[in-house]
Order: structure tokens, then sequence, then C-alpha cells
């Protein structure tokens, strides 16, 4: 494409996208060390570093989802594959009737929140982040998992430093293509 269009062309993952696309238009700007997690089909993360994109040797840090947790790994539990996977069902589904009061929805919700908090702590420890930001189409449902979620990450080991520490949901629509437009100022910026 660089050589047919003679522009430079800037190619990286969606969830490196997605914390560029928070990190220079969203809650990242003035944050200089972040995680952005985008729980959708899969759970993947962007990792700001001093104001920087990290990718690693070969793009893939922040591949928090594929770690070992319980029988799986966290992406099996805190993604829409713990509803498919887990429960035999969809995360829109699960949503629609929590949105009617759905006992049993709202209840596999609390259950996704405690995963999901598990994953979170575990950034924490290797991370230390400022926020993380949620993201993606589970992000959707955050009021129905933020309680046990939270409760999750409050066991934490090292409770002073959850007084510096917030989780916040993603307001960006399109986040990901902001971040992907963002690259241009990652490149540029050397």
């Amino acid at each position: 494409m660089e050589a047919r269009y003679e522009v430079p062309v800037f190619i990286n993952n969606d969830a490196n996208c997605f914390a560029l696309g928070e990190k220079y238009f969203g809650w990242g700007k003035g944050v200089s060390t972040m995680v952005c997690l985008s729980i959708g089909t899969g759970l993947g993360a962007g990792i700001i570093i001093n104001d920087q994109l990290y990718e690693g040797l070969n793009c893939g840090a922040g591949e928090f989802g594929i770690i070992d947790y319980l029988d799986q790994n966290y992406e099996y539990y805190a993604s829409r594959k713990f509803f498919r996977d887990f429960h035999h069902t969809t995360g829109e589904k699960v949503f629609k009737q929590a949105e009617m009061q759905g006992k049993g929805a709202i209840e596999v919700f609390a259950e996704f929140g405690k995963h999901l908090g598990n994953a979170i702590k575990m950034i924490l420890y290797t991370h230390d982040p400022q926020p993380v930001i949620l993201g993606g189409s589970v992000s959707l449902a955050y009021k129905y998992y933020e309680q046990t979620m939270w409760e999750q990450v409050r066991t934490f080991a090292y409770p002073k430093s959850l007084d510096s520490f917030n989780i916040r949901l993603s307001k960006l629509e399109h986040c990901a293509i902001y971040g992907a437009a963002g690259l241009c100022f990652k490149e540029t910026a050397y």
C-alpha cells in the first residue's frame, strides 16, 4: 500500500488501537500509564507505559486473556466465551434478560464480574496502571457486574495502591478507529 499510494501505512491490532484511541481522545489524556481492556470476542489489552504504546518485541504484549486461569484462561471466563462456552448462550441474550430484571441473568453477570475482577487484579500485580479502561461489547453491561468485579479487585494484596487506581468505561464510539488514526501520532513522535 505504501508503494501504491506513496504514503506511510501503519498497522496494529484492535486492542492496541483501542488504547491509543483512549490515550489521544478519551480517558487517557494526561495519563502516563494505563491498560485498556477490550472485552468482546476475546479479552484483549492495550498497554500505555510512560505515555507510549507498549507492544513488546513482537507486538504481543497485553495478551492477558490467554494467561492460565482456573481450568482454562482469563479469556474463557472474562469475554463472550464465558457466556457461550460456560453458559451456552450469548452475552446479548443475558444482557436482555438482565435488563428485564431476570434473576438468572443477573447472577451470570455477577459471576462474570468475579472473573473479570481477578483478571484486573492480575494486571494490577503485573503493570500497576493508573486506570484500567474497559471497552468492547461486554462493557455495555457494566452495571450488572461492577459490584462483584470490584469485590475481587479489592482483595488486591496492596490495598493502599487502590487509592489512586480506578476503572473507567470507554465513552468513545469507534475508539479503536480513532486509535488507528493515532498510530500516525505514535510513529511520527520518534
